[in-house]
């Protein structure tokens, strides 16, 4: 062969590829891993930045100002007139109550908007029919009208032109509201957004002195924001009030948004991970059939060079290959999901080519750039042991791969494998989170290895130490698994990693289920109450024991506070050097309650409940709920003092306690010995006892009798969180599947690669005497171990992931459901190892010499 033509990249590039049209086949699975792994991450990586860029496109917009100031009462006229001086100010009054339709049924709660003249001073608010809020709010044949969010309207039953009941008052229902700038991502939770006006807020009858009101207030200036901080603190530095920029809230967006992205991006890259051992499998299987023809063209004169950039090239080949399928899919599936959730989370992204280019070529490109990576970092090494074969092999009749790749190679290998970690980190949306998950998996793999390590030792030590001495299948069994070539490692490796994602997705699945249809129908109430004033306590728990004799009726007090100062230090002081944390801290607002029956179930994290009533003259025993302790980095005995309607309460920290996430419903911040509030109460909150009938009929009740009372039908809140959490676990049943398909597309590579050594190997020994009982029953015991270290492997480590989760975030007992996950790893690997194993126990039956012979 001429050197010039050797040296053609041309040439070399049309052999590469003829070569590969010959035996496309073979690299099937090569190509099906990295499609699968390539799509996931594509798709969570666009759906991430289409989101994040629809986000914080306007941030102003989503707060409603450049500043936002959230006050339980109105701001003092001084304050007011300082705004005014610098800029444009709008007020929207909130307020949550419960509606219903004209008939009286179907009750929901809603949050109940009341916007002045300048709203909205960023963004536009869009209703149908297409006339200025004020007309539609406003009072006609003696009905005020009420614009409702559209999903508020289907659940009710009702359309423009209808009427529904707001505390006292019927409303008639004068337009939609089809966007809302401002809307809060979670209103399909914690209520529907309905607009009334000013005037139409009397005549509900639902604000009374102590209701609870939220003032928001959102600022337009044209101030550098720092600087106008900075001279309004100076102008009132002892505000209590709640104070947001746009700039704070877009970076606390971005940093949720990257957590979330980077934990989805990175089981992405985990499935991709999976597919690269099907990748290294795949090219071994491959290469070891073209260890001839690479032997023969050496043999005729190609030069090392030139075969090296031919195999290297078909790599590339089918990397671009399953890179541009893979990210075109994912980018589909993106696209999907975008279409599917409508204009409930404005996934508008930016116009023109710039932002295309940003939200859907990028991620392309880099899902391209990692499939070809991942192909060269996991087939690097089976190719240079290929290319490293002796040609004078072949004129013996047996061309073998070299034992170990070449050190140059090695070199080579390790600078790709460090490009693909630098690449990954640079991608991740949280690089810091990446590095963790990556020194995790090398935890988890050096943890592997040595677990690898030590089976084999211990199959050779039982192998010769008589434990199989008189049992030639056992003796077979545990020689298979210590043996260089076994499939102990690559099966360990991509099942037991994708069986791992696997049991940890059915284990926060179950837990969520089981707190949704066991936990908190056996241990919650059927209604919660808000905003139960004194006077009322008595006719309530009257009307509702009229209703139902069984009812259990259980109210507790609550008050909000401010913190004051913490060890005597005022906290501004306290938190001078943390202008952010100082000034949300100021407008926090506690709430306070004594313990009275504990329906929230409060589980103590450090200190000892009390049983003595408050002292006179001296600081109340409390209890702070852990998170609100922590961040301000409070312990038992610490001091603080609490400001209510401007009395103090001094109190001293003598318990840490924890709410139960899911159960929890009325989330106080601190639980004071008894008596120590008794003069500041003006509201209860309670938790009512009965049977959902009979709940819906108190509903009804109180919505006639005791408008002002907000309640919350347990039964209601189920069916919202079991919708959330069944779309959440079909994400995650799909993630999950994604990479279990991949780890069993790993398996039958794995079961390729080894299958003709095993039925070579099962015919050579039966030829020599050996049963096809015994060889069968051997291939079984091997598969039965595998099986069970897969199994113990992904159950532990799955678990190890999944209940601390299920403790620290949700809240929620998981240690019990171990075995779940255990059973689901079980039965995975069971049925993929038997699948691969039954083919060769067929293939055993054919006649030995015809298998002797084509191998």
């Amino acid at each position: 062969m001429p050197p010039e033509r050797s040296t053609n990249p041309l040439w070399m590039l049309r052999f590469a590829i003829t070569d590969l049209r010959s035996r496309i086949s073979a690299l099937k699975i090569f190509l099906a891993c990295l499609i699968l792994g390539v799509t996931l991450v594509a798709a969570t990586a666009s759906l991430y930045r289409v989101i994040e860029q629809s986000l914080l496109a306007d941030t102003r917009a989503l707060l409603g100002g450049d500043v936002e100031l959230d006050t339980s009462e109105p701001l003092p006229d001084d304050a007011l007139e300082w705004i005014r001086a610098t800029g444009k100010i709008s007020l929207v009054r909130e307020f949550d109550t419960i509606v219903s339709g004209s008939g009286g049924d179907g009750f929901f709660r809603a949050e109940i908007l009341v916007p002045d003249t300048l709203y909205p001073l960023y963004g536009e608010l869009e209703l149908t029919p297409d006339e200025p809020l004020g007309v539609l709010t406003a009072q006609k044949e003696g009905q005020w009208g009420a614009i409702i969010d559209p999903l508020l309207a289907e659940r009710l039953g009702q359309s423009v032109g209808d009427r529904i009941e707001i505390g006292a008052a019927t409303f008639r229902i004068s337009g939609l509201i089809e966007k809302q700038p401002d809307r809060s991502l979670n209103a399909n939770w914690r209520g529907l957004p309905i607009m009334i006006s000013e005037q139409a807020v009397e005549a509900t009858g639902l604000i009374r002195p102590g209701s609870r009101v939220d003032y928001e207030y959102r600022v337009q200036t044209e101030l550098n924001l720092d600087t106008w901080l900075e001279e309004f603190e100076q102008a009132f530095p002892d505000a209590r009030w709640e104070i947001t920029t746009f700039a704070e809230r877009s970076e606390r967006i971005s940093e949720r948004l990257d957590q979330i992205a980077t934990a989805l991006i990175l089981i992405a890259f985990t499935t991709l991970f999976i597919g690269g051992l099907g990748v290294a499998n795949s090219i071994h299987a491959y290469l070891d059939e073209k260890l001839g023809t690479i032997a023969t063209l050496q043999t005729l004169g190609l030069r090392r060079k030139p075969l090296v950039g031919i195999y290297l090239l078909q790599i590339g080949v089918l990397g671009s290959l399953a890179g541009l399928v893979g990210g075109g899919i994912g980018l589909g599936l993106s696209a999907l999901a975008i279409s599917l959730a409508g204009d409930a989370f404005a996934l508008a992204g930016p116009d023109g080519a710039g932002g295309w280019f940003s939200l859907w070529l990028v991620p392309l490109l880099l899902s391209w750039l990692f499939a070809v990576l991942t192909a060269y970092v996991f087939a690097l090494p089976a190719l240079a042991r290929a290319l490293a074969a002796a040609p004078a092999g072949l004129f013996r009749g047996q061309v073998e791969a070299a034992p170990n790749e070449p050190r140059s190679w090695r070199i080579a290998s390790y600078l790709l494998l460090a490009v693909y970690i630098g690449a990954t980190l640079f991608w991740l949306p949280s690089p810091h989170l990446g590095f963790l998950f990556l020194l995790a998996v090398t935890l988890l793999w050096g943890l592997l290895e040595g677990l690898i390590k030590g089976l084999r030792r211990g199959a050779k030590a039982l192998e010769n130490g008589g434990f199989a001495d008189r049992r030639f299948a056992r003796r077979l069994a545990l020689a298979n698994l210590h043996r260089p070539d076994s499939p102990l490692r690559a099966t360990l490796l991509s099942l037991g990693t994708a069986l791992t994602l696997v049991v940890a997705c059915t284990l926060m699945v179950t837990t969520l289920l089981r707190a949704l249809e066991t936990t908190i129908p056996e241990q919650s109430p059927a209604l919660i109450l808000y905003e139960v004033f004194p006077d009322q306590m008595e006719p309530l728990q009257n009307g509702l024991e009229a209703l139902d004799a069984s009812s259990r009726v259980e109210l507790l007090p609550m008050v909000r506070s401010r913190l004051d100062t913490i060890n005597q230090k005022p906290i501004a002081e306290v938190l001078a050097d943390n202008a952010e944390a100082r000034r949300e801290a100021m407008g926090d607002e506690y709430k306070l309650s004594y313990l009275s029956g504990n329906p929230e179930a409060l589980e103590l994290v450090e200190g000892n409940w009390w049983e003595s009533p408050a002292p006179e003259g001296e600081p109340a025993y409390m209890a702070m709920e852990d998170r609100e302790a922590y961040q301000l980095g409070l312990g038992v005995g610490d001091q603080l003092t609490f400001t209510a309607q401007d009395k103090s309460i001094d109190v001293e920290i003598r318990a840490i306690y924890r709410q139960k996430g899911l159960q929890t419903r009325f989330w106080f911040e601190g639980i004071l010995q008894q008596g120590a509030l008794d003069d500041l109460i003006s509201l209860y909150v309670g938790a009512v006892y009965q049977s959902d009938e009979a709940a819906r009929e108190s509903q009804q009740w109180l919505a006639q009798n005791i408008p002002n009372v907000i309640t919350l039908r347990t039964a209601d809140w189920l069916e919202t969180a079991g919708d959330l959490l069944n779309k959440a676990a079909a994400g995650l049943a799909a993630v999950a599947s994604v990479s279990l398909l991949a780890s069993l597309l790993v398996l039958s590579s794995v079961v390729s690669v080894s299958r003709r050594r095993q039925l070579y190997e099962a015919n050579l020994l039966h030829c020599l005497g050996a049963r096809h009982g015994a060889i069968r029953q051997s291939m079984l015991l091997e598969t039965g171990l595998l099986t069970f270290l897969a199994t113990v492997f992904a159950t532990a480590l799955g678990a190890l992931i999944a209940l601390p989760v299920a403790d620290l975030a949700l809240k929620l007992p998981a240690g019990d459901l171990w075995w779940i996950g255990a059973l689901v790893a079980g039965g995975v690997s069971s049925l993929a190892l038997l699948g691969g194993l039954l083919p060769t126990l067929r293939a055993m039956r054919l006649n030995p010499a015809v298998l002797l012979r084509d191998r």
